[in-house]
């Protein structure tokens, strides 16, 4: 039964869209000095499924088989899991200087939903019953040891995820010879501000909000990046761009159930101890994108450049189409406890791997034609090129961003 609660808190996680510092456009961008930029994002993330050690697509749960003390085969307890996020995320972003700017994420999770899928397949037939062991026979004998059958858990509402502050610089701004080659280079920093919650521990189903327990980004992130943009060759309608990055996990302490709620299945501390240690993994890999300009628009003079038409060509294209793919290595993560083999059951689930991410991303920017709002809608998946030892998740975003100058 311990098998159950193991896999259900160790795999229900989510990848989400990077909550990064600066920019949604290019790895380099950045805004114009004294320049404010809100970015709204309502995103709804689901998963159901993962790549596993061998890179094959399987249940979130391993089916668990039951047998009778000393007999034969009770059956099978299957579960096919399914979670998802609501999360609206607030990115306030200001540029310090044409080159350098700073911003701000804010994540918060609406509500999380898991449902555990479980069902029951019959084993050996069962003299003392005259029929094999039924899926109602097993609940029965687990309540009548206080544990109930898991149900549909709803949480995590309106609940803070881990803020992430970042700080991205265009060194290229100040480098003679990149301009002219339409290149241009950027290092990010970001890092966590530890405002997410932790999964509740007395809960077999419930997921934290933290960005571990979201598998989105590292503690601490670094970045380096490069945009080539074709100006003259493609009249601007073509833009690459190559991103390299690191990312840490810090190591943190978690409480370990008592059973109070679950007695069969989050028993754990008597042999683990009140508290354990984990140091998850740390993320490393590249990402490639390519935003094409199918059309830029015209450019009307209006309040927003003091009349110039020419001013407003300088504005991002009113409709542009990006597309990204993702490489992350996952490392090992480390459990320690009072009890080794307990930690060795949840390490082989955070075993060394890799994901696969593809983005796409439509964008519709109307600062050419005077009104400071532009909307975006994106689609991520970890589906359709397989990956190991990783969460197969989906993520739907809608946003608006509304740029701002005060001064």
């Amino acid at each position: 039964m311990n098998r159950l609660h193991k896999n259900c808190v160790t795999v229900l996680t989510v990848a989400l869209v990077y909550c990064g510092p600066v920019g949604a456009g290019g790895f380099t961008e950045t805004l114009p000095e004294g320049t404010f930029m809100l970015d709204e994002a309502f995103s709804m993330a689901w998963i159901d499924s993962i790549w596993d050690n061998s890179g094959s697509s399987a249940p979130l749960i391993e089916p668990i088989d039951r047998y009778e003390p000393g007999g034969g085969k009770q059956g099978v307890l299957n579960a096919e899991p399914s979670a998802r996020y609501l999360i609206l995320i607030t990115q306030l972003q200001y540029g310090l200087l044409d080159d350098l700017a700073v911003g701000l994420g804010i994540p918060v999770v609406i509500s999380t939903t898991v449902q555990p899928g479980l069902s029951w397949e019959s084993g050996d037939y069962q003299r003392a019953l005259g029929r094999p062991y039924s899926e109602q026979d097993f609940w029965d004998w687990a309540a009548s040891m206080g544990q109930n059958r898991p149900g549909t858990w709803v949480g995590n509402r309106w609940t803070m995820s881990d803020m992430v502050l970042g700080l991205r610089f265009r060194f290229t701004d100040r480098l003679d010879g990149f301009e002219a080659l339409g290149l241009s280079g950027a290092l990010s920093l970001a890092g966590v501000l530890p405002t997410g919650q932790n999964a509740d521990e007395e809960e077999i189903m419930s997921v934290g909000t933290t960005l571990w327990d979201l598998h989105m980004q590292g503690d601490l992130a670094i970045h380096l990046s490069f945009d080539k943009n074709f100006d003259a060759e493609l009249d601007g309608r073509l833009r690459i761009g190559l991103d390299l990055f690191y990312e840490v996990f810090f190591p943190r302490e978690l409480n370990a159930p008592e059973g109070d709620r679950h007695p069969l299945l989050l028993n754990f501390s008597p042999y683990v101890g009140e508290t354990y240690d984990v140091k998850p993994g740390d993320f490393s890999g590249f990402a490639l994108d390519l935003q094409v300009v199918p059309w830029r628009g015209p450019a009307w003079g209006t309040w927003l450049t003091d009349g110039s038409a020419e001013a407003a060509d300088n504005f991002p294209p009113l409709l542009s189409i990006s597309l990204r793919y993702t490489f992350i290595h996952l490392q090992q993560s480390d459990w320690r406890s009072d009890f080794p083999l307990w930690d060795w059951e949840r390490e082989k689930f955070w075993r060394p791997g890799y994901k696969n991410i593809l983005d796409a991303r439509l964008n519709l920017s109307l600062l050419r034609i005077g009104v400071p709002l532009q909307f975006y809608v994106s689609y991520r998946t970890l589906n359709l090129i397989p990956g190991k030892n990783c969460r197969a998740a989906q993520v739907l975003s809608l946003g608006i961003q509304v740029p701002l100058k005060f001064w």
